[in-house]
């Protein structure tokens, strides 16, 4: 059975780690699947867990900004200038940074058989105490089976891993709701966004003005490659039911075609829209009143639904293009069928 780890238990945590078990630890942005970064059967056992392809590069996860030195290959110093203000202004927070990875640290199930390796801070003090106590970064992807929504909550792992893995460290919710923002520094072009999260082009572009930043779908890559960052190649946060992403100015005729077509829908969407359209379905979710608590409830949202079994279709709000809803929206289209805008 899982064992739910106390706050004051986190030596029991560190333990099932050192053991070879999987440990689900809180994040701010979700709930991370925890494995000893240097033990490869135990990173192994995470891919099988979850049902995840063996090329898809695992984040590790460390207890305090300056071990990213520990892990990254040197280079002439421009790259530790630029590390030094991201860590500055984002760390402990939801920033991934992609590097050079110093060989024969991480078994190459790991970096997904790439010389590069994504490396974050969490701001989560007892995820950061975990890893202190475990002796050893762990990779943390989202504690979920592959391509189903990610977890916000205790509740979320069990629902997927209830005896599967070691342990859960209880927390409460996440309150991001997304992961974290992944930033490649390995490109001579610039600053590459392959993820986004949380922190924005904008917020990057700030802290370090004198180096390009661009988006992962706006500079040209080989998409037969290995992907350098997690959720870059698969599908993604889809749950049993098909979801359409469907503009506020899209909602009136698209659900008035559901209805004519007698389809049964649940409909996620923020307190404005479902003040007008929630009659109309017998399930619905609330987003909130913005894109931070819309972001923050997503995938709590599309697992709510997983469990509704009359449910033919799942409608969720689509926010405009714009950057500060890049995040929300990279998550909902991932998981969507159709698209409405």
């Amino acid at each position: 059975m899982t064992k739910i780890i106390q706050a004051d238990q986190l030596e029991e945590g560190a333990a099932l780690l050192q053991s070879g078990a999987l440990v689900a630890f809180p994040t701010e942005t979700v709930f991370g699947l925890g494995a000893i970064a240097n033990q490869e059967a135990a990173v192994k056992s995470v891919y099988t867990v979850k049902g995840r392809p063996s090329d898809n590069p695992l984040i590790v996860h460390i207890a305090d900004a300056n071990q990213i030195y520990d892990y990254m290959m040197d280079d002439d110093g421009k790259r530790h200038q630029i590390i030094e203000k991201l860590a500055a202004n984002f760390w402990p927070g939801p920033l991934t940074l992609v590097v050079p990875v110093k060989k024969d640290i991480f078994p190459a199930v790991v970096t997904g058989g790439m010389e590069t390796v994504g490396i974050r801070l969490p701001d989560q003090e007892l995820t950061r105490e975990l890893i202190r106590k475990t002796g050893f970064p762990i990779v943390g992807p989202s504690a979920n089976i592959s391509g189903k929504p990610s977890p916000t909550s205790v509740d979320h792992v069990l629902h997927d891993f209830d005896g599967v893995i070691g342990g859960i460290i209880n927390a409460e919710p996440t309150r991001i709701g997304v992961e974290s923002t992944v930033l490649d520094l390995t490109d001579e072009r610039g600053l590459i966004i392959l993820r986004p999260g949380y922190i924005t082009k904008s917020m990057i572009t700030e802290v370090i003005p004198d180096v390009p930043v661009f988006l992962a779908g706006s500079i040209a890559n080989d998409a037969t490659e290995a992907p350098k960052a997690p959720g870059m190649k698969y599908i993604h946060y889809s749950p049993n039911q098909p979801v359409v992403a469907v503009s506020r100015e899209n909602m009136t005729q698209f659900l008035a075609s559901l209805s004519d077509q007698e389809i049964s829908f649940a409909l996620a969407a923020t307190d404005k829209t479902l003040e007008r359209f929630g009659q109309m379905t017998e399930v619905s979710f609330k987003l909130g009143n913005n894109i931070d608590s819309a972001t923050q409830a997503l995938f709590a949202a599309l697992r709510f639904f997983d469990d509704q079994p009359n449910i033919q279709q799942i409608v969720v709000e689509l926010f405009p293009d714009i950057e500060e809803n890049a995040a929300y929206r990279n998550r909902l289209i991932k998981a969507s069928s159709l698209v409405v805008e």
